[in-house]
């Protein structure tokens, strides 16, 4: 939070990975700061390998959002577990406490790199991925997220509107006008690593299915290797539709 301040970022929204378990620590730390903090989450679905739904505005301690979340994490493990055996069929020995001690809430592949980062077997995440975490490559589990559409109704159901992270990530752009009949009520068009035409791209699709343009740094923290720019700037008029949507959850 002091970070952020210090970086100018206004508004806050805290959308982990498929937890919302840091939010109440966020809110002790924001106390006094100049930055508006709300809840949100990161929904990993099933749709591809980096389709996310973010759900802004939701109800922290919604029972059925809680529930739901704990799924995710444990079928998460059960995917890094799976990621684990096939390492070791080629070679590699990584344990599970070897990625769980670097994040104790919510497991994925970024950890098991980081892991093999350590263990020296890979000089760098990226590489860990390209070797063998990747689609396609010898380490890859299927995700076992929810579909798009189950992360939708869960976002609505705990109060928050519905966004569609990083669209660069969807193969078929077609797919969105079904995800809005489903509930989807915005689009990622301001993201950190946007090229103009790409906010162009993006803000066609918003306009197109009438959707409420949304901005994200995508921030991971120190170490990621997405940890800079803290924020992202977007222009005076979509901020103020953002905040009203988002003041109206709840």
């Amino acid at each position: 939070m002091a970070r952020a301040e210090a970086a100018g970022v206004a508004l806050l929204v805290l959308s982990d990975h498929d937890s919302v378990s840091g939010f109440s620590e966020a809110q002790a730390a924001a106390q006094g700061r100049r930055l508006d903090l709300y809840c949100g989450v990161e929904i990993n679905t099933r749709h591809g390998e980096n389709v996310h739904i973010l759900g802004y505005g939701i109800r922290a301690q919604d029972p059925r959002l809680l529930e739901a979340l704990a799924e995710f994490r444990e079928r998460r493990v059960r995917r890094l577990c799976g990621m684990l055996e096939k390492l070791k069929a080629l070679g590699v020995e990584l344990t599970y406490e070897d990625v769980r001690g670097v994040s104790p809430e919510t497991l994925g592949r970024a950890h098991v790199a980081d892991a093999l980062r350590r263990k020296g077997v890979v000089p760098t995440r990226a590489e860990a991925f390209r070797r063998f975490l990747a689609q396609g490559r010898p380490a890859y589990v299927e995700s076992l997220g929810p579909s798009v559409a189950e992360a939708i109704a869960l976002v609505r159901g705990a109060g928050g509107f519905a966004v569609i992270a990083h669209p660069g990530t969807v193969a078929d752009k077609e797919e969105i006008e079904g995800w809005v009949k489903a509930g989807l009520e915005g689009i990622e068009v301001y993201y950190a690593g946007h090229s103009p035409s790409d906010i162009a791209r993006f803000q066609a699709l918003a306009d197109r299915f009438n959707l409420v343009v949304t901005g994200g740094s995508d921030y991971h923290g120190r170490g990621s290797g997405r940890e800079g720019p803290m924020g992202v700037e977007v222009p005076e008029e979509v901020g103020r539709c953002f905040l009203e949507r988002l003041t109206r959850c709840g």
